[in-house]
């Protein structure tokens, strides 16, 4: 028969664990990002990077960084422009469903940042395809930073706690916003790409820590994997367009599938609804995705 004691004592140390090792990543990706801030331009320079005004290193024939720049109905660079609607649909979508739910104060300001910075990030993106420059850039990535941060403290409410939810949220976003400045005065990326990279490898680090006893759910792990698709979208930019005769390029397919990457926060609170309005529980487990 279990000990009652080992059994009491055992979620505690469980989160306990849990804290530790994410302040140690957290110390780790500070410093880091310290690295990145004072020498990441001297790396930058040393194996010659040199950032176009619109803030990337590479600019094709039309001069603008991305290989699709189709005029359709008077917009420039239509489909990279028009592919962001989905992110504002999205996070207006989710703010709205976000009113009267019952969840713990620290995971609905994360979603409602995390819905937030979806239509920031559409506001940004649009103004930047529209004319590519480096301000634009900015605003681009101040857009994806405050999505970022609101995932990044979903992902800690859901996992790890209340209190690491409602630290790392604004540590984040401020470490972001300077990172996307930083790029744009000195033309140091490098603290961007931590914050970035660091920040998905730290909701990928909690999306293996089991869920709260008070979690709603959310499924980082669909999340992820459609922001690894995105990326590899974007990366293929050029060869994507090609590949689609010249259809779709990698960038908008970026767009859209970033949208999607909204879907598993928005699953759960659909879950929420038809559990609320007493639904058969066949529907409500048909809007259940897990990890």
């Amino acid at each position: 028969m279990p000990n009652p004691a080992v059994a009491l004592a055992l979620p505690s140390a469980l989160s306990l664990i849990r804290h530790r090792t994410l302040w140690t990543l957290l110390l780790a990706l500070s410093l880091l990002w310290g690295v990145a801030v004072f020498w990441g331009l001297t790396l930058l320079l040393s194996v010659g990077v040199v950032l176009a005004p619109s803030g990337h290193a590479h600019l094709y024939a039309h001069g603008h960084p991305f290989v699709d720049a189709r005029i359709f109905w008077g917009v420039p660079n239509a489909m990279d422009v028009l592919s962001n609607l989905p992110l504002g649909l999205a996070g207006l979508m989710g703010l709205l469903m976000l009113r009267g739910k019952q969840m713990s104060p620290p995971t609905r300001q994360a979603m409602a940042v995390f819905f937030g910075g979806l239509i920031c990030a559409c506001l940004g993106s649009s103004g930047y395809h529209w004319a590519p420059n480096a301000s634009g850039l900015m605003l681009d990535r101040l857009g994806m930073a405050v999505t970022f941060a609101g995932a990044l403290g979903l992902a800690l409410a859901e996992r790890v706690g209340p209190t690491a939810a409602k630290l790392a949220l604004p540590v984040m976003l401020a470490s972001a916003a300077l990172s996307a400045a930083l790029a744009y005065t000195l033309g140091n990326v490098l603290p961007w790409g931590v914050v970035q990279f660091g920040g998905m490898a730290l909701i990928a680090w909690a999306a293996w820590q089991p869920r709260l006893d008070d979690a709603l759910g959310v499924s980082f792990t669909v999340l992820i994997g459609l922001y690894a698709v995105a990326k590899l979208c974007e990366l293929n930019d050029a060869a994507l367009f090609h590949l689609s005769g010249e259809w779709i390029s990698g960038h908008t397919l970026k767009h859209l599938v970033a949208a999607l990457a909204a879907w598993p926060v928005i699953a759960t609170l659909l879950r929420q609804n038809a559990q609320a309005l007493c639904l058969p529980a066949s529907h409500a487990r048909s809007l259940q995705i897990t990890d």
